[in-house]
């Protein structure tokens, strides 16, 4: 008797099927427009295009494996489904707006999975020998980080902070708190520095996240603005 497929089981299908749609889709082309084309195939980026069963709400949309370490593409954790929708990303002109100009009225940015607790993103970077990491707010600042040089990981939103994330930063002699340049980004700066005694705040402007800084003045910049 066949046994049936795990919901860890049909996660590695979902993500595996997405990757392989992703060369030549929105998605390819949403990403290689926010500087962040390298990162691809490293973070096994996808697009919903044919959806398996139960994910149909997520179709035209960007999908964000959260992989883990010990198991490459074989471990896939969670998914999150960001909104890449003409309407909402690009000008009537047909040019794509800015990251911090996206408009995405009357439905979420992001959607996730039922039942998945928030995860940590690119949990690599916390098992490879470095002096220093950055946290994000969202994937794709830690994405643009990393193609910039600084090795970083990522929590879903600012509100998505949980206890057991705290010691994963313990070993770092630094940790670059990346909040965005709003009020919840600098909220998100100051929670950290207390959870984290070895957190330094990093303040990208009004209106700045990693992505868009980098984008803006680029990798140098950025580097130069965290000192490394």
């Amino acid at each position: 008797m066949k046994r049936p497929a795990s919901p860890k089981a049909d996660l590695v299908i979902a993500a595996k099927r997405y990757h392989s749609g992703y060369e030549q889709s929105p998605a390819e082309l949403y990403i290689v427009n926010r500087g962040l084309g390298t990162a691809a195939d490293k973070f096994k980026l996808g697009f919903v295009s044919e959806p398996i069963t139960g994910h149909d709400q997520y179709r035209g949309r960007l999908a964000i494996p959260y992989l883990r370490p010990a198991g490459g593409d074989n471990a896939v954790t969670t998914i999150r489904f960001r909104c890449i929708a003409d309407a909402c990303v690009k000008n009537a002109d047909g040019s794509y707006r800015s990251p911090h100009e996206e408009n995405h009225e009357g439905h979420p940015k992001y959607l996730g999975i039922p039942g998945h607790p928030p995860h940590l993103f690119n949990t690599r970077v916390l098992i490879h020998p470095s002096p220093h990491v950055g946290l994000s707010e969202g994937e794709l600042d830690a994405m643009a980080s990393e193609v910039a040089g600084v090795p970083a990981a990522a929590v879903p939103g600012v509100s998505s902070w949980r206890d057991h994330f705290t010691p994963a930063f313990a070993g770092f002699r630094t940790v670059f708190s990346l909040g965005d340049g709003d009020h919840a980004g600098r909220q998100f700066n100051e929670k950290n520095c207390e959870r984290l005694p070895n957190a330094v705040p990093i303040d990208l402007g009004d209106r700045y996240d990693v992505n868009s800084f980098i984008l803006e003045f680029g990798h140098e910049a950025y580097r130069t603005k965290l000192g490394v």
